[in-house]
């Protein structure tokens, strides 16, 4: 009985110790899946300014089309005071219209395109303020989080130390041994009672044999999942 109680004690210390461990795994998890959350936001912003220059390239080149157009069309408008047909006349005249058209349409898709680049402007604008408030919060919860390791790191050496002692206090090391194979096995519970003749680890049937042997005060373990049981509560 008094492995059981000493085991007991351990296992106490040993799910504390499992559960600092899960959580120190996961904190890495959380820190990089806010990093990735504000990366997906810089990468967003950063596609939306690629468009941007896209648009305002194509802006530029339509402005050098239009003014090499408007430039055609200056010519042409001198070259009628030099034509001696009026055949000629009225073939540089079709030409000078057509040049025209074309113009008012590149006129109109020049203002669309400005149209885009202000929204684009206005939406980018927008996009940094909010990354600029994301990587506030990013800065601070990386923040929190590392000192939330720190403690948790406290924490698990103050419980090592102390699963230390108690092992060295009064396990027999056999047992012990068995303790921790079932343990590396079922993770943080090794040690169950059983309620009646029930495992509370399984919840499976104890053969009453086993029930009363528990009784005399040896050390056993469940057949159906292998933890090792005690009795505590017997009336």
């Amino acid at each position: 009985m008094k492995d059981i109680e000493a085991l007991k004690e351990l296992q106490k210390i040993d799910v504390e110790i499992f559960k600092i461990r899960t959580d120190l795994e996961e904190k890495p998890q959380k820190i990089k899946k806010i990093e990735d959350d504000f990366n997906a936001l810089y990468r967003s912003l950063k596609e939306l300014e690629d468009v941007l220059k896209k648009m305002q390239l194509e802006h530029k080149e339509k402005e050098l089309e239009l003014q090499s157009k408007e430039d055609v069309v200056k010519k042409q408008k001198g070259q009628l005071y030099q034509v001696k047909t009026n055949k000629e006349l009225y073939s540089l005249q079709l030409e000078i219209n057509k040049e025209n058209a074309d113009n008012s349409l590149l006129e109109d898709e020049i203002i669309v395109i400005m149209e885009k680049v202000d929204k684009f402007k206005r939406l980018i604008t927008q996009e940094k303020a909010k990354l600029a408030q994301e990587q506030v919060k990013l800065n601070k919860n990386k923040a929190d989080i590392e000192v939330d390791i720190r403690e948790l790191s406290e924490k698990l050496e103050a419980l090592n130390a102390s699963r230390k002692r108690a092992v060295e206090a009064c396990i027999d090391p056999q047992v012990l041994q068995l303790y921790e194979r079932i343990l590396e096995n079922k993770g943080e519970i090794a040690i169950v009672p059983i309620d009646g003749e029930i495992c509370s680890g399984c919840f499976r049937s104890v053969r009453p044999q086993v029930v009363n042997e528990l009784r005399l005060g040896k050390l056993k373990t469940c057949e159906n999942c292998a933890r090792i049981i005690y009795v505590e509560n017997d009336n």
